[in-house]
């Protein structure tokens, strides 16, 4: 019985991870989740404002050279 390498184990978690992966910006949006457009224009600013807080947060730790992975 042939066993997985931890690389063939990663790589099958990331095509699980990635095939649960909404689009958001999607013209159809998932199950009971509204579409982009029909939030109101101040959630969907809220929500850039955040995503890009995230975004500089997470450029901000990589440029660090901490040496960790994030």
């Amino acid at each position: 019985m042939a066993r997985k390498t931890t690389a063939s184990v990663s790589g099958d978690r990331r095509k699980r991870l990635a095939a649960q992966q909404m689009d958001l910006f999607a013209r159809q949006s998932a199950a009971g989740a509204p579409s982009w457009l029909d939030l109101p224009k101040d959630a969907r600013q809220s929500l850039v404002d955040l995503m890009t807080r995230l975004i500089l947060e997470h450029v901000r730790t990589k440029t660090m050279g901490d040496g960790h992975d994030h």
